[in-house]
């Protein structure tokens, strides 16, 4: 899973990117607003995780840029701030970000969210697939009930035949 931190803290960035990292992600680091959104456009993530308060473009600037670009439009977005009063969890679902969590917070919380965004995206590919699946099965039914009409209509064409060499007249 593709990962972009954003954060202007470069030493938090990076710090936060190297765990990622030893726990199997693949990640990518941007230390402003600005500049995350333009790696996202670059890097396609998976999962953005972002600062809330970065100088140039805050982190709820930048959810709100991500949501409104349809390249980006199944990107997660995790908020990652100091902030854990109401106000800011009101503001960052507002803007965007499908979960929050506190900086300094256990970072089993934060492996916790990434877990659930990957069986999220495990999940979205298995009805991918059954969307496939189902297509291809449609076609094959309405294949076969193709085939069963022509040979209902052969079949009817044969009685209508021994009918009449019967002597029996076709009501239809």
């Amino acid at each position: 899973m593709r990962v972009l931190v954003v954060d202007d803290n470069e030493d938090a960035a990076n710090s936060l990117a190297a765990l990622l990292e030893v726990h199997g992600y693949e990640t990518r680091v941007a230390y402003n607003g600005r500049d995350g959104l333009e790696a996202a456009r670059e890097y396609a993530p998976n999962c953005v995780i972002s600062d809330a308060a970065m100088p140039l473009m805050d982190g709820y600037a930048l959810a709100r840029a991500v949501r409104s670009d349809p390249a980006l439009a199944g990107v997660k977005m995790v908020a990652m701030s100091a902030f854990a009063d109401d106000r800011h969890a009101r503001q960052a679902t507002e803007a965007g970000f499908d979960y929050q969590v506190t900086k300094g917070a256990d970072p089993i919380k934060l492996l916790e969210v990434m877990k659930m965004i990957e069986q999220i995206k495990d999940l979205a590919r298995q009805n991918v697939d059954l969307v496939g699946q189902t297509r291809d099965l449609l076609k094959e039914v309405k294949d076969d009930v193709r085939e069963v009409k022509q040979e209902v209509k052969e079949l009817k064409k044969e009685v209508k035949q021994l009918k009449q060499r019967n002597g029996e007249s076709d009501p239809n």
